[in-house]
């Protein structure tokens, strides 16, 4: 795609960042304080449950398959929001951040009443909306809530910079590799908070989700 190219607002670096730093802090706190679990990594709990039935551990597999289930429902759910909320002062994007933001408010009110499978459960659900709401930057697929795509594409442009020289390659490796730093920023952030904020530190993802969401608003730079 051409340099002077505009992409979506929904597309733009910043956006991305904010949701890949957004993934990196919800996933360091669920780590931190939900038995060193992740809430986007659905490949982990398919394994985990895989060993759990292996060990005739049939309810310890139910509290990894739950996870998967929900994530699954999330990424459904946000068709039906794209499919039945018609955009007019808000775009779909933001109908889906509303419901994230909205969702994972609800999960620190509760917090203290629900047991850590059901709070990695309601978190992979919102997660999955995030995940399938965006699912481009600067017109290229990415993957806003695990980094394993994003590796990929780094190692993949590096061979096609070597070989071709093209510098399109070049810049999408910076592009792939600054969205994986955002991941590593958001973990830090959300570990460092977790000092100071405790089990409320999950406050900081909402704060995140309501800046991308103002940010949509701004459609001045679509080729930024």
């Amino acid at each position: 795609m051409p340099e002077h190219a505009k992409h979506p607002t929904d597309e733009r670096l910043k956006i991305a960042l904010l949701l890949a730093t957004n993934s990196g802090f919800v996933d360091a706190y669920t780590f931190h304080y939900h038995a060193e679990r992740f809430a986007s990594l659905q490949t982990g709990n398919i394994i985990q449950a895989g060993i759990a039935l292996a060990r005739k551990d049939f309810n310890g597999s139910l509290s990894f398959f739950m996870p998967i289930l929900f994530f699954l429902l999330g990424a459904a759910f946000n068709g039906i929001i794209r499919h039945r909320l018609t955009e007019k002062k808000l775009s779909s994007k933001q109908h889906s951040l509303l419901v994230e933001i909205i969702g994972i408010s609800i999960i620190i009110a509760i917090n203290d009443h629900i047991s850590s499978t059901v709070f990695i459960t309601l978190i992979s659900f919102f997660l999955a909306i995030q995940l399938d709401a965006f699912p481009r930057v600067r017109g290229l697929p990415f993957t806003s809530v695990m980094s394993t795509g994003n590796l990929r594409n780094v190692g993949v442009n590096l061979v096609q910079y070597y070989y071709t020289k093209n510098p399109t390659a070049l810049k999408n490796v910076r592009l792939f590799s600054v969205i994986i730093l955002a991941f590593l920023i958001g973990a830090f952030l959300s570990a460092f908070l977790a000092t100071y904020l405790g089990q409320t530190t999950l406050i900081g993802s909402v704060i995140i989700l309501l800046g991308i969401f103002f940010l949509l608003f701004d459609h001045s730079e679509e080729n930024s």
